[in-house]
């Protein structure tokens, strides 16, 4: 499996969250290797998301990727983090690393506290 044959299914189920919740301000998929078959964290943070709570939050999109994505892609999300945008890896992923319209491949993140491992960012901006 490919990255971007997941990253093409987790950006729809992204979209889709969108039209229904709002935007996003952080939404990508982060892993140690760009090229991994698994393990992969899907990051989020939303007002909607902030809204909902963490827990409500993290259910919503996880039945949303269990109905968006192919099998195989499922197993290789292992993790959703939903973060407010307080957070200082969001500040700094949006500031560092803007995307309006991914996904955009990052070979090496370096946002907040984590320097290494890389991912696909679909949106990393700021919302109101």
């Amino acid at each position: 499996m490919y990255i971007f044959t997941l990253g093409t299914d987790v950006e729809k189920v992204v979209k889709a969250l969108s039209s229904q919740y709002g935007e996003f301000g952080l939404a990508m998929l982060y892993n140690d290797a760009l090229e991994a078959a698994s393990g992969w964290n899907l990051i989020v943070s939303a007002p909607w998301a902030d809204k909902m709570g963490v827990g409500k939050a993290t259910r919503v999109i996880a039945g949303a990727l269990n109905q968006g994505l192919e099998s195989e892609n499922q197993r290789a999300i292992s993790r959703i983090t939903v973060l407010k945008g307080s957070d200082a890896f969001v500040r700094d992923m949006i500031k560092l690393y803007p995307v309006t319209d991914g996904p955009v491949p990052i070979g090496h993140v370096t946002a907040g506290e984590v320097t290494e491992g890389g991912g696909l960012v679909f949106h990393s901006q700021n919302v109101a």
